[in-house]
């Protein structure tokens, strides 16, 4: 639902939605962001749409009266949306990002009446868009895809928070504690610590702390009383942790009116790079959450994105390709771990017979199918992710999953499995079939138009000459989060067969992995027993070290 249906009037442009806001305190507007957030339930499980029954409850708070019906009849009646997180986004972002020339004092209680925050809210969502480009190209008409519908996938990411903090938490102390010692260029934890005051795993504490107050807060909702979500200093007062150490902690992670950011170039509507670091706005000596996803991810964000910027550029590609490691033996990990053996034969980093040349990443071998996959971080800069321009996704996807490796390394495997020389490990002489997979931790590996992309480029590189008596199927592609949460299927399924159903369901490949594949699940991955174990073992050190109670830390993420 848009503001402009509503009262049949005009689009409002971004000038006059800032106009609109500088009459207002910004401490006013952000800190109502961080109790609508609490109230809509938004961040845990993947919510990024408010239930049916808390819609009603909001409608009549935060429209005036005499639009009540209205709004009303387009829910009800229309069945359109009128709350989702990207309006509070939009709204706590361009509230950050004024200048005006007059501010207005900051006081909280001057700001707008709550019967204003759902024209500003619809007028948000109304302004989270872009013009649809027509391309003639059929590989510009996939880019152009991906360019439009990243930033919606990222919006309403079907991924619960928690699990993505999990996922770099078991990196931390699982993942890098098994990769061999030549490997581990950098001391991690030295560099971590020439900016943060304390070691990796208190951060990562803290920023658990932080989401299980926020997680109490919206299940102790209860619509009756006013909204707090204010996380205050009193809610450490049982850990053993140093005050000047929490005081430094608040500070790594939040934003005052003191040090708002300096203004810079949107890079397109949904640029939220400021409050993906620093997502909590501290007002008054009291915290407010601007955005449970933007701040679980924190941990990975400071750890890898933060220490980045401090290096030289003749360090920032080590350090990527250092990560980069870490993210294949993830991969690696969790087809160990969850995969059914009977149904997987697992060959992490497979060599030719003749080099020593990297096949792929990993090989699964599934009955006489070989599903060869390119595990990449594939990171692509905000400039380019939130343009809107699917030259520059071109670009993107061909520096990053298409040249040298990606469909590269694909298209080399095939050639040399095909030349059906000594080159080829045993294991894959008796092959009938290759699905060619790659996995990104970037999201953009499961977004619209990114897999026909990728395939049309596989394709259009594949001799059949190259593989006679052995079938190739299309490329298929996915992001990390896909792969956690349908990997409970595969103690039970095997990896080629759903391959071959993602292919059957949508032959465009034009659709999201997600959206194709009936086993990928919204929200918490259930039946991951090595996540929850790292769960519990982080809830145990909460207990220990932050003084939590036993009753207080929240249930796994995971279905067990």
């Amino acid at each position: 639902m848009t503001w402009s249906e509503l009262t049949n009037s005009p689009r409002i442009t971004k000038e006059q939605f800032q106009a609109q806001l500088a009459k207002y305190p910004k401490s006013s507007i952000l800190i109502a962001c961080t109790k609508l957030s609490v109230g809509f339930g938004y961040g845990p499980d993947a919510c990024t749409v408010p239930p049916d029954q808390v819609v009603d409850l909001h409608i009549p708070i935060v429209f005036p009266p005499v639009l009540v019906p209205h709004v009303n009849w387009w829910v009800h009646q229309e069945g359109r949306l009128p709350f989702f997180n990207g309006q509070l986004r939009y709204l706590a972002a361009e509230t950050v990002r004024l200048q005006p020339e007059h501010p207005v004092p900051e006081i909280p209680e001057k700001g707008p009446q709550n019967y204003r925050f759902g024209e500003l809210m619809l007028q948000s969502g109304e302004l989270l868009y872009k013009k649809h480009v027509i391309v003639e190209n059929e590989l510009d008409g996939y880019a152009n895809i991906a360019a439009e519908f990243l930033p919606s996938y990222e919006i309403t990411s079907p991924t619960d928070p928690i699990f993505s903090f999990l996922r770099f938490y078991i990196w931390l102390t699982k993942i890098l504690p098994r990769l061999p010692a030549h490997l581990l260029k950098f001391d991690l934890e030295a560099e971590f610590q020439k900016l943060f005051p304390f070691p990796i795993i208190t951060y990562a504490e803290f920023i658990a702390t932080f989401a299980l107050h926020a997680v109490r807060e919206r299940q102790n909702q209860t619509y009756d009383k006013p909204i707090d979500a204010t996380l205050r200093r009193g809610w450490f007062k049982n850990t053993n942790i140093p005050e000047t150490t929490i005081e430094q902690m608040f500070e790594t992670v939040s934003f005052s009116l003191d040090n708002m950011p300096e203004p810079k170039d949107t890079l397109g509507y949904a640029d939220f790079e400021f409050l993906k670091d620093r997502p909590y706005f501290l007002f008054n000596g009291e915290m407010y959450m601007l955005d449970y996803e933007f701040a679980l991810g924190k941990l990975e964000s400071a750890v890898i994105w933060r220490v980045l910027r401090t290096f030289p550029n003749n360090k920032k590609d080590p350090w990527l390709s250092y990560w980069g490691l870490v993210f294949e033996d993830y991969v690696t990990w969790m087809f160990e771990t969850y995969a059914e053996p009977a149904l997987h034969k697992l060959y992490p980093n497979p060599r030719y017979v003749s080099s020593t040349d990297q096949i792929c990443d990993q090989i699964i071998i599934c009955g006489d199918t070989a599903v060869l996959i390119e595990a990449k971080l594939a990171t692509c800069t905000a400039a380019d992710r939130y343009s809107g321009d699917y030259e520059k996704i071109k670009g993107y996807l061909e520096d990053k999953l298409v040249k040298t490796k990606g469909v590269h390394q694909l298209l080399n495997a095939v050639k040399r499995f095909g030349a059906k020389g000594d080159d080829v490990p045993d294991y894959l002489k008796g092959i009938k079939k290759i699905i060619p997979v790659i996995i990104t931790r970037d999201d953009f590996g499961g977004c619209w138009g990114v897999n026909a992309y990728l395939n049309k480029r596989f394709k259009d590189q594949l001799s059949t000459k190259s593989h006679k008596g052995v079938v190739v199927t299309p490329l298929v592609s996915m992001n990390i989060s896909c792969l956690e949460r349908m990997m409970w299927v595969l103690q039970e399924k095997a990896f080629a067969d759903v391959m071959e159903e993602r292919i059957e369901t949508d032959p465009t490949l034009r659709q999201p992995f997600d959206a194709a594949v009936k086993y990928v699940q919204r929200g918490a991955a259930p039946k991951l027993h090595a996540h929850v174990e790292a769960y519990k073992e982080l809830n145990e050190r909460l207990i220990v070290d932050f003084g939590v109670k036993e009753e207080e830390v929240s249930e796994s993420p995971v279905q067990e």
